[in-house]
C-alpha cells in the first residue's frame, strides 16, 4: 500500500478483546501477544500485498485486499481458535496518512469494522451490510449463509445494520455441495462407462482364437459350454480374457486346461487321447495246464 491519502477500498477484520481496558498488564501483553500470533498463523498463506495488519488500542485490525470469502473464512477461523475474541467484518474504504516515522490508517472502512466488533459477541461474529454486498457480488452462495442479525446504534448515534454467519445454512450448503460434487462424479463414471460400451459396440475389440490338433477325437467345452467336437472342429474364437478348456473323449480321462488370452491372440490345444484296453478275465483257479491234462487222461490229444 502506498504511503497517500487516497482512500482504497478493503476488507477489514476488527478483532477486538472484550474488557480489555480492565485487565492487568500483563493481561493484556498476553492476551495481545497470543492474538497476534494467532493473526500471524491465520494470514500466513496470504501474500503480503494482499494484507495489513494495523494494532489497535483493545485488539488488532486486519485489513485484506481480494476475495471477501477468504476475508470471512480467516476472521471465522481467527475466532474459533480465540473464542475470546469479538469480531467484525465490514468494507470500505481506509486511508494512510503521509510521513515515514508517524504515518496512521484511517478510513470509514476501519471505523464501522470497530463498531460491528463492539456489538459482536465471542460466539458470533458481525459483518456489516457494506460487506455482505461485496461478498454477495462475489460469492453469492456464501453470502446466502449471512442472516439479519438486527440494527444497533453506536456512541454516536448511528444505525448500523449487522449480519452473522448462520451455521445451518453453513452445512446446507455444504451438504448441498457434497451432493453435487458426488453427482457430478457418477455422471462422469457413467459416462466412462457409456463410452467404453459404444466403443466396444462401434469398435470391438479383435477376438481370441483356439487351436485344436486332437487325436482321435474329442468334445470340447468353454467354462462349462459345448463347442462341438474336434475333429471336424478345428478353431473357434473366443473373447479375450481367462477361460477354461475341457475335452472329453469315452473310454479316456478328460483334458482340461486353463487360458488367459488377449485381444487376437491364437494359441493351440494339442492333445491325444490314449484308449483304455480291456483287462483280462479273472482266473478263476485252475493252472494252465489243467484242460490239457484232462484230455489226455480220457484219450483226447
Amino acid at each position: 500500500m502506498q504511503d497517500t491519502a487516497v482512500p482504497i477500498q478493503a476488507h477489514v477484520a476488527f478483532l477486538r478483546i472484550p474488557g480489555f481496558q480492565h485487565r492487568s498488564v500483563a493481561e493484556q501483553a498476553s492476551l495481545k501477544d497470543r492474538l497476534e500470533s494467532r493473526v500471524r498463523a491465520a494470514i500466513g498463506a496470504v501474500d503480503d500485498s494482499d494484507r495489513l495488519v494495523l494494532d489497535a488500542e483493545d485488539g488488532v485490525a486486519l485489513v485484506l485486499f481480494g476475495d471477501a470469502a477468504r476475508a470471512l473464512r480467516i476472521a471465522q477461523s481467527l475466532r474459533g481458535e480465540e473464542a475470546f475474541l469479538q469480531v467484525g467484518l465490514n468494507h470500505g474504504p481506509i486511508a494512510r496518512t503521509d510521513g515515514a516515522a508517524h504515518a496512521a490508517v484511517f478510513g470509514d472502512g476501519l471505523a464501522a469494522a470497530s463498531a460491528a466488533a463492539h456489538f459482536a459477541t465471542p460466539e458470533r461474529i458481525l459483518a456489516t451490510e457494506e460487506f455482505r454486498r461485496r461478498l454477495e457480488q462475489a460469492s453469492p452462495e456464501v453470502a446466502a449463509d449471512l442472516v439479519s442479525a438486527g440494527d444497533f446504534t453506536d456512541a454516536r448515534l448511528r444505525n448500523h445494520s449487522l449480519f452473522t454467519p448462520d451455521p445451518k445454512r453453513g452445512a446446507t450448503r455444504r451438504r448441498r455441495y457434497i451432493a453435487r460434487l458426488a453427482a457430478g462424479v457418477a455422471a462422469i463414471l457413467v459416462l466412462g462407462v457409456a463410452v467404453r460400451a459404444g466403443h466396444r459396440v462401434f469398435f470391438p475389440p479383435k477376438p481370441a482364437v483356439i487351436v485344436f490338433a486332437v487325436k482321435p477325437r474329442g468334445e470340447v467345452f468353454v467354462d462349462g459350454i459345448s463347442q462341438g467336437r474336434t475333429p471336424p472342429l478345428l478353431r473357434i474364437p473366443i473373447e479375450a480374457g481367462r477361460h477354461t478348456v475341457v475335452i472329453r473323449n469315452p473310454g479316456s480321462p478328460a483334458f482340461q486346461t486353463s487360458l488367459d488370452l488377449h485381444a487376437g491372440e491364437e494359441t493351440t490345444i494339442t492333445h491325444t487321447f490314449v484308449t483304455r484296453r480291456p483287462t483280462a478275465p479273472a482266473d478263476k483257479g485252475e493252472s494252465p495246464g489243467f484242460w490239457r491234462d484232462l484230455r489226455r487222461r480220457f484219450g483226447g490229444s
